[in-house]
């Protein structure tokens, strides 16, 4: 065991005391979500469409107030470098509704006990080509992909339909991927100690049965406390709008995440 410690020690060291060099960049942190608003509605194809469900005002669902969030990048050369990040957004309601609701087409009366959930998983993989770096500042073109998976779910105890049930539940999931493009900055307040960066990711995408746009963004504060490890303060704002058909249905969902990002960040 002494011998583990010491080697671990000693391996530790020597990362610790090695020149930057900028390669990996790892950021692991937390989300305080300030705003998280949804509307989504799921329906049968070649029916009549629904009215969207707001997920906080009628279903009253909340959602984790802390989320975990990884992001980063591998800098292949000092121009090109694959940034990557995750994050994921888990929300549950559990209401008496007032007012009529339709959801998978069928026709849920005020007075019924509704439960529900919302799972979110965003998954992001970016190229980034770096087209003008100096010591002071660094701008970038990125293109990737979002990944972007969805669980969805309602359950009802109450008049469904027109018909008394206690087991009335119905779900949605979906995948969807979507190519999205941006752009990102970075400007050396302190030579190795204070950071700003920013980041932005767009896509629209209309496209054999995903219909979707996306407006991200983040900006964030970096203080070094040692060569290689540091905290990171920021904001990041998600606008997103999905929609997913299959054969039998559809699903649509707008979606406004944002929140206070605060992270630790380690670079080598």
């Amino acid at each position: 065991m002494t011998k583990i410690l010491l080697v671990s020690f000693l391996l530790l060291s020597t990362i610790l005391s090695a020149k930057v060099q900028d390669k990996w960049k790892i950021n692991a942190g937390a989300m305080f979500v300030t705003n998280f608003e949804t509307e989504m509605r799921l329906t049968p194809n070649n029916t009549p469409i629904g009215v969207r469900i707001n997920t906080k005002d009628q279903l009253g669902m909340e959602n984790d107030t802390g989320v975990f969030r990884l992001d980063g990048y591998y800098r292949l050369t000092d121009t090109h470098s694959i940034d990557f990040s995750f994050f994921s957004v888990r929300s549950n309601g559990d209401r008496v509704i007032n007012q009529d609701i339709k959801w998978d087409g069928d026709d849920i009366s005020a007075g019924a006990k509704i439960t529900s959930h919302f799972d979110m998983n965003v998954y992001k993989v970016n190229y980034g080509y770096s087209f003008y770096h100096n010591e002071k500042v660094e701008l970038a073109l990125t293109a990737g992909l979002h990944v972007t998976t969805l669980d969805i779910g309602l359950g009802a105890r109450g008049t469904v339909n027109g018909t008394l049930t206690n087991t009335y539940s119905s779900s949605a999931s979906a995948t969807i991927p979507l190519p999205v493009v941006g752009f990102k900055g970075e400007y050396t307040i302190i030579k190795d100690s204070l950071f700003v960066n920013y980041k932005a990711d767009y896509f629209v995408l209309n496209y054999d049965g995903f219909t979707g746009s996306l407006i991200s963004t983040a900006l964030n504060v970096e203080y070094r406390f040692v060569e290689q490890v540091g905290v990171g303060l920021g904001f990041n704002s998600n606008k997103i709008y999905l929609e997913a058909k299959d054969d039998d249905k559809t699903l649509d969902i707008t979606n406004e995440l944002s929140g206070v990002l605060l992270y630790f960040t380690y670079v080598y």
